[in-house]
């Protein structure tokens, strides 16, 4: 044919074997198709998919996004099952704050103390105090103790609203005679005895028969001893002079023949092996004063305590954390060079403010040891610089003790110098 391909045998013979075997599938109708659906080469048509929605694609990131929303709404909610205990505990250290450590302790006061006609002057010291106080038995007679109330902040359905502790701290008031014929006691019980034996101090505080009592730490206060001996002294002088016979109910006791230095002997036996510190006072104003401090010093231990705990229990909370900015003219380094003084032991802010305002730096500072003559003129330097305490306070001095100490740092080579001996 004209203008046509000639075909092989070869090729004549596939083209019958394919005729062969389309006659040989039944007949159909071709299905109808959309060409408009039509996919991409080699993919199945439209029809051929499962029905339901939309295949959505994917957005870079989108896995590791879900990811990070779930960790963190894991985490708030974490957060939020601590939120509780930590409001709780933030409630309990706010109430361990100086200012309001007194309002948690109480008084506990025997009500043998109450006997003495002059015992008003305490208990109006007493009262005068942030702090509940009783007078109720003590398991020793004429003595005080201390518990502090602490409310429990914990969440216990069954637990009390408010946990008591006992304090370890007891106090102990003794009669002048009394005190002495115990003293009298315990220095014959050691004069005869071995030098290693232990002292029977038994005698002076009868502890042996207290439950608790090795857990607790004991002293002694005695009011007017000193005048009671005098006056003691005097009346036997006077029976002496006079005539006649004295009765053996009249003579002095044999503890009024202590001397001085036998007393000190009986309380320094007493301070080093009972540990029992013994305070000899004149009146029961300071009495009062004494139990004052004291109170205050228990109830200010938990909040010192933490403090101490801390990293740098040196700094205070507030703005001490967060340091002082020290702009590029130089501002802000009188408050650095306040601070750094502050760091002192027992320097209170309003001494370290007094000590830079009149050496603002480091350097008058030495300039000023270098003008001195004397080793003593550079020791006192700073001892008489006046602090203000406040408006209606009168002023005080910053004293020779922190002059001495803060003198040794600025001008001391020896790193192992210790500045405060009183530690």
């Amino acid at each position: 044919m004209a203008g046509s391909e000639r075909l092989g045998p070869g090729c004549a013979a596939r083209r019958a074997a394919a005729w062969a075997v389309s006659e040989s599938e039944p007949e159909s109708e071709p299905e109808p198709r959309d060409l408009g659906a039509a996919g991409p080469a080699g993919s199945p048509p439209a029809a051929a998919r499962p029905a339901g929605r939309p295949r959505r694609r994917r957005v870079p990131g989108e896995a590791a996004a879900r990811r990070r929303d779930r960790e963190r709404q894991k985490e708030q909610e974490t957060l939020e099952k601590r939120r509780p205990r930590r409001e709780a505990a933030a409630a309990a250290w706010r109430l361990l704050w100086p200012e309001r450590c007194l309002r948690l302790i109480e008084v506990c006061s025997d009500p043998g103390l109450l006997k003495d006609p002059g015992s008003d002057a305490w208990v109006k010291v007493l009262s005068s105090l942030d702090c509940k106080y009783s007078f109720e038995p003590q398991a020793i007679p004429c003595s005080i103790t201390w518990r502090r109330n602490m409310p429990n902040t914990l969440s216990i359905p069954d637990g009390p609203m408010v946990k008591t502790e006992e304090e370890k701290e007891v106090l102990v008031l003794v009669e002048p005679e009394d005190f002495l014929k115990r003293l009298f006691s315990l220095t014959q019980s050691f004069v005869n005895a071995p030098s290693a034996s232990q002292p029977d101090l038994n005698q002076v505080l009868p502890l042996a028969d207290l439950e608790g009592s090795s857990t607790k730490t004991y002293s002694l206060a005695v009011i007017g001893l000193d005048a009671y001996r005098r006056c003691n002294q005097e009346h036997g002088r006077q029976q002496a002079l006079s005539s006649g016979k004295q009765s053996p109910s009249s003579q002095p006791g044999p503890e009024l023949c202590m001397t001085q230095e036998e007393i000190l002997e009986a309380l320094v036996v007493l301070q080093l092996w009972g540990n029992i510190e013994v305070l000899l006072l004149d009146t029961w104003q300071e009495f009062g004063q004494h139990v004052s401090a004291l109170t205050k010093a228990i109830a200010k231990r938990p909040y010192k305590r933490q403090l101490e705990s801390q990293e740098l229990p040196f700094c205070t909370a507030g703005a001490w954390a967060s340091g002082v900015r020290v702009e590029k003219d130089g501002t802000g380094l009188w408050q650095v060079w306040k601070r750094q003084i502050q760091q002192f032991n027992r320097v209170s802010p309003a001494t370290a403010a007094a000590i830079a305002e009149a050496y603002p730096s480091p350097s008058p500072l030495l300039q000023a040891y270098e003008e001195c003559s004397t080793e003593d003129e550079k020791r006192l330097l700073l001892s008489d610089i006046p602090v203000k305490l406040d408006v209606s306070s009168k002023d005080r001095r910053v004293g020779p003790d922190l002059s001495r100490r803060i003198y040794l740092f600025m001008v001391s080579t020896d790193p192992d110098l210790v500045l405060d001996l009183s530690t």
